[in-house]
């Protein structure tokens, strides 16, 4: 068989396949289920070492099986907007809705199966009647198949989802791309911010065993990948830097978990001292003749406007402000732990000890919020 009778016998074989499936064809289904499972498992794997786990997964053959999908493709065709090409294939002409370039969206091919974003459509349908709100988190390469989804559903009288797009990540060596095999694949990423990190711990505590050097540099290394990324307004893309990603200097995951390490410790030689962490913690306190150096009265501040800066990321969609807060915080700790003497000949100063252990909580739940691993010794 020549190459171009080959090729278009597997399209033709993909198609019937796409055509069976749509009809509810069992065989083929599970067919379809057993050649992506593994994939998808291998995906879970991957984001389960970054902490992302997932409650359910909902297939998109369900909306075919049960008739949404084709319910949905009379309905796009019967509005005034609606156009058939030579072929057969029925799509909307958005460009009677004011969408620019692409205008033709394709929602049925020729054969009468339905397209992914079809299925797409059917899909948030669904979902809306799960839930009050939904957004949609996407690179910026689905703005127009986003834009596109909208316009279909706005069409339908249906609500809309708030989309967040991510622009790209670069590498020094350019913009990544799959056909010039220019990538990066999370588990060589994760590998190698942890080997780079297990080299820095090592380095920085020639003491630990190699068991906990492993164990810090796996915490430090995710948490440096999470973060690099999290820290970056979501419309703004970067190039991403090993240097710049596991410094232990201020802008990185590593600098909020030495900070955060920093504060534990000072609450375990309180402890160790003798003294009652917690009643000191729950105690009231007359600081008005308390000394306000100049570290302590910056952290008051920045503790101050944490929750504000938190409320004003989750209503704004914007993580990167929280990150900032998060980097703002453990400077700010930092500069406290300079100036204001915590222990001092085994007694606790009380309320600079209050002030830390606020400063502490605060790391750690925000680590936690944003995906860095609040470990307890760096």
């Amino acid at each position: 068989m020549r190459e171009g009778e080959n090729a278009q016998a597997i399209e033709d074989e993909i198609g019937r396949l796409v055509h069976a499936s749509e009809n509810g064809d069992q065989e083929v289904l599970n067919r379809f289920e057993a050649a992506y499972q593994p994939v998808l498992d291998g995906m879970l794997m991957t984001l389960s070492r970054l902490g992302i786990d997932f409650d359910t997964f909902t297939k998109e053959s369900k909306f075919v099986i049960d008739g949404d999908v084709a319910k949905l493709m009379q309905r796009l065709s019967e509005m005034e907007i609606y156009g058939e090409a030579e072929n057969g294939a029925g799509y909307l002409d958005l460009g009677q809705r004011g969408l620019k370039g692409k205008t033709e969206f394709f929602f049925r091919r020729g054969d009468g199966s339905s397209l992914y974003a079809t299925r797409d459509i059917a899909y948030h349908m669904w979902k809306w009647q799960q839930s009050d709100d939904l957004i949609n988190v996407l690179g910026e390469d689905h703005k127009l198949q986003g834009k596109q989804v909208a316009m279909a559903l706005t069409e339908l009288g249906e609500r809309v989802p708030e989309v967040l797009f991510y622009s790209f990540i670069k590498l020094p060596e350019g913009k990544m791309s799959t056909r010039k095999g220019n990538v990066v694949f999370m588990d060589d990423l994760l590998e190698e911010a942890q080997a780079q990190a297990a080299t820095i711990v090592r380095g920085l505590r020639p003491d630990y065993s190699e068991s906990k050097v492993l164990e810090i540099a796996e915490a430090v290394g995710v948490s440096a990948v999470r973060f690099n990324i999290i820290k970056v307004s979501p419309d703004k893309g970067f190039t991403f830097r090993w240097e710049e990603a596991l410094a232990f200097e201020a802008g990185s995951a590593p600098f909020i978990m030495y900070s955060h390490t920093r504060a534990h410790s000072v609450m375990l030689r309180c402890i160790e001292a003798g003294a009652d962490v917690d009643s000191i913690i729950a105690s009231q306190i007359d600081y008005s003749q308390q000394e306000m150096p100049t570290g302590l009265i910056e952290l008051l501040r920045t503790i101050a406007r944490h929750n504000d800066i938190l409320d004003k990321a989750v209503n704004m969609r914007k993580p990167h402000l929280f990150a900032a807060q998060l980097l703002d915080l453990a400077n700010a700790y930092n500069g406290f732990y300079r100036d204001c003497h915590i222990l001092v000949e085994g007694v606790p100063n009380p309320f600079y000890l209050q002030v830390s252990e606020v400063a502490r909580n605060l790391l750690k739940t925000g680590m936690q919020g944003v995906g860095i691993i609040p470990i307890e010794q760096m």
